[in-house]
This record gives structure tokens, sequence and C-alpha cells, in this order.
């Protein structure tokens, strides 16, 4: 006759126990995997935001008229190159008047709708956005040839100086970068004003963003580029921020 043997009340208590130890450990192993993937998708989500904000603003600031970049708190603003060229037939110093020609190779600057800026030697932020003699507010333009464009300007105007190089800029109106409250945001649309605004709102570029001076530019030169210095910080999470410092050069070819 066999005898059948059962488990005792402390061998299944020392199971349970192990079996509990063994889960514990699977689900911690399992939350760091788990951790790590929900922190990697954060920082790949960071890294992606970031770079998409400072391409945009370095591709921006990169295509300003020189001598346009000016800095007022958290904000940043500049003129937006419509085209460029070389002039001839313009009213100098002397001479008033409300046409001149611009010669250029670009493509016809049909954006042009009555907003626009012409530019002829403004060697200084204030000669880009007052009234100061080195620039003419566009009232139309007519294409004379393949490379010519007749330039027609809302009054009469008498620029104070010639460029040495006779060249020209066509800007449209200003856009603005801002930084207000961790959030980045573009303006634009909002016409001429010799005093820069810090704006505290517009169209969203990126959130999750600090910065204690997020934008400079050199004192102008005549003899050296501008260069505008970018430095950012992304990402809200302390453990996953990525900090960003970028020199744009504006050639200073006025």
């Amino acid at each position: 006759m066999s005898v059948q043997r059962g488990f005792t009340l402390i061998e299944l208590v020392i199971v349970i126990v192990l079996l509990a130890i063994v889960a514990g450990f699977s689900f911690q192993f399992v939350g760091i995997g788990a951790q790590m993937f929900s922190t990697g998708s954060e920082r790949l989500q960071t890294i992606e935001k970031s770079r998409f904000a400072i391409e945009r603003l370095t591709r921006e600031i990169r295509g300003a008229v020189p001598n346009s970049v000016r800095v007022s708190g958290d904000c940043i603003e500049f003129v937006p190159i419509v085209v460029a060229g070389t002039y001839y037939n313009a009213p100098i110093q002397s001479d008033s008047g409300n046409e001149m020609t611009l010669v250029t190779f670009a493509d016809s600057p049909d954006d042009i709708n009555g907003n626009e800026r012409v530019f002829i030697y403004a060697t200084r932020p204030n000669f880009i956005y007052g009234d100061s003699g080195r620039n003419a507010d566009i009232q139309s333009y007519e294409k004379a040839n393949k490379i010519e464009f007749e330039l027609t300007f809302n009054e009469e105007i008498r620029f104070a100086k010639e460029s040495p190089l006779k060249r020209a800029y066509i800007g449209s109106t200003p856009v603005s970068f801002c930084l207000s409250a961790g959030t980045l945001f573009r303006v634009s649309d909002y016409g001429w004003s010799q005093a820069q605004t810090e704006w505290t709102n517009g169209d969203l570029i990126a959130t999750g963003v600090s910065s204690d001076e997020p934008f400079d530019v050199t004192a102008n030169n005549q003899q050296s580029n501008n260069i505008v210095t970018i430095q950012l910080q992304f990402g809200e999470n302390a453990e996953e921020q990525v900090f960003y410092y970028r020199e744009v050069h504006i050639p200073n070819a006025p």
C-alpha cells in the first residue's frame, strides 16, 4: 500500500514567496524597459522639434536684408529679401523722383503687393525701419525686359547716399521671432514701425523652450558680416533637454 504525500504549509509559503520575488524582478525589468522606451521617444521628439525650430530660424535670418536684424528683449526682427540687384536712374542726393530701374537676374518679383520697400546703402537698422532717406515704399513695378524692372514709389524721394556698388534690395514687411513663457513663435504681416515691438503671441514654432539670452546680433560693421547668435534650450524635462548654440552670418553688402 503506497502512501501519497502532499506539500506542507511551509513549503507552499516558500514557493509563493519565491514566485513573488521572481515576479517582482520581472515587473521591475519590464518597467525599466518601458521607461527607457518612453525616455528615448521623448528625447527623439525634443530633438526633432528643436531641429525644425533652429533650421527655420537659420534659414529665414540668413535671407534677411543686410543690417535689418535687430534684437529687443527676447525678440529678433528682420526684413526678408524679396529680390536684390543693381540699380540706375535712382533719385540720389540732389535729384528727387519716384522711379528707379532695378537690374536683377533673379526671378520676377511677383510677390510685390505694395507693402515692400527698396533699400539703397542702408547701413544701420534705423535706416531700414525709419524715414531715413535710405529706403522708399514701393507702389508698383513693371518689367521692362528680361532683367530690368521699373519701380514706382508711393511718393517722390531723394536717397541720401549712393551705394558704392550700386546695389539695391527689395524687402517685404518685417518678421519677428519671439520667446515668451516657454513658447517660441513667429509674427509677420504687421507692417513697418521704427520702434521694435516685443510680441507675446504669434504662430507657434515650438514649446518647452528656454533661454536667458535667446538672440544677439553683432554691431554693424562695414568691413564684416553681421553675425546673429541663437541660444535656445528645448525640453520641459530637465533630464532630456537639448541645447543649441548657432551663429548665422548675414553678408554685409549694402
